[in-house]
Parts: C-alpha cells; sequence; structure tokens
C-alpha cells in the first residue's frame, strides 16, 4: 500500500510537471510504466511472502516491517513470544475490523494450547482449505487418528499434510518421524509459510 501511495503521488506530480511542460505523454505508456515501477518497488515484499528459504533474511525482513501487525504477528508467533504475539493480534483486529482474521486466532489459540478456543476459531475460517489445516492440526493434538484421516483427503497442499504428520509423530514421542516429516513439509514450500514451520520445529 505504501509503494502504491507512493507511485501514486509520483504520477500526479509528474502528470502537473509535464501539464506545465506542455509536453504530450501516451497515457497507456504512462500507466504501463507505473506498472513496472510497482512490481520493482514490491518485489521484494514478493519474494520474502512467496519464494524465499533463506530464515534469516525472512526475520530481519519481518522485524524490519513489525510495525504492520500483520508481519509482527507472524514474527512473534514463529519465534514463540505469545504475549507480543497476542498484542499484535489486537492490533490486526483492530485494523481488519475482524474480517478474515479467525485463521490467525485460530493459530493463537493452538500455540498457547488452547484447544477449546481454537476450535471455536476454526468453525469462523472462510477458506475451506485453512479450515481443515486447524481442525486436523487439532484432532493430531487430541491424538484422534480417525479424524485426522479423514481431513487429510480435504488438505489440498503437501506442506499441510506433512505439517500435520509431523505433530502426530511429536504428540507420540517418534521424534525420529517427525524429524523426517518436518523435512518433507519444508521442502515442500517457500516463503512465510517456510519461515514459520521452520521456527516452529527449530529445536526439532
Amino acid at each position: 500500500m505504501k509503494h502504491l501511495l507512493l507511485l501514486v503521488v509520483i504520477g500526479f506530480a509528474i502528470g502537473i510537471v509535464l501539464g506545465f511542460m506542455n509536453i504530450s505523454f501516451n497515457f497507456w505508456i504512462f500507466v504501463g510504466l507505473l506498472v513496472v515501477a510497482f512490481f520493482v518497488l514490491s518485489l521484494q515484499d514478493i519474494r520474502f511472502m512467496f519464494f524465499s528459504k533463506d530464515v534469516e533474511k525472512m526475520e530481519k525482513y519481518l522485524i524490519k516491517k513489525k510495525h504492520e501487525p500483520y508481519y509482527g504477528f507472524i514474527l512473534e508467533l514463529a519465534n514463540g513470544n505469545l504475549p507480543e504475539a497476542k498484542k499484535q493480534l489486537e492490533d490486526l483486529e483492530k485494523k481488519w475490523k475482524g474480517k478474515k482474521t479467525a485463521i490467525f486466532r485460530a493459530q493463537y489459540y493452538l500455540r498457547v494450547g488452547n484447544i477449546v478456543r481454537a476450535k471455536e476459531e476454526a468453525e469462523l475460517i472462510e477458506q475451506p482449505d485453512m479450515k481443515n489445516y486447524v481442525l486436523a492440526a487439532i484432532a493430531a493434538m487430541e491424538k484422534d487418528d480417525a479424524k485426522v484421516e479423514a481431513l487429510k483427503p480435504a488438505l489440498k497442499k503437501e506442506w499441510m499434510r506433512h505439517v500435520i504428520e509431523t505433530e502426530r509423530a511429536i504428540n507420540k514421542k517418534n521424534l525420529s518421524v517427525a524429524k523426517e516429516k518436518k523435512e518433507k513439509a519444508l521442502a515442500s514450500t517457500k516463503g512465510l509459510q517456510y519461515f514459520m514451520i521452520f521456527k516452529e520445529y527449530e529445536n526439532l
């Protein structure tokens, strides 16, 4: 959003300057240049959000953007700083006015081990894939193998299935399997999801 606002301001200023200089400029070329400029300014965000596997650089990126509650919440939750994660979550709720934040609340309650609240929030998640993922995570924590197996076909992303299997193995104290599944989960994703999985199971 900051990049977009900056480009709008720059574009407006260029338009005024060109107007004063009485220089004609093809509108669509101008729009195209703005789109390219926006893409270039957003490259770092796109790289860290979706493509990077460099945990150290991603953490520095999140620290730099911590003033935005979305990034702040991811950073603090991943690092296990739960009081600060809760504060960032509250700020995110205020900013987004509760829209599509159930997934973040569910993740928080899963991390603090409040299964009852996690179940309540899971029912409010609008995205079916994320809802099934959270429900499967809850079932894994409750050692409900039948429910996990019933939900696994609905987990369309490979990393989701491996994370659930990691949780199942941890809860059964089968650490060798847990490590194997963790590595498979990391191999099947990138970006912020990679960062969160890496940090959550860093000591495994």
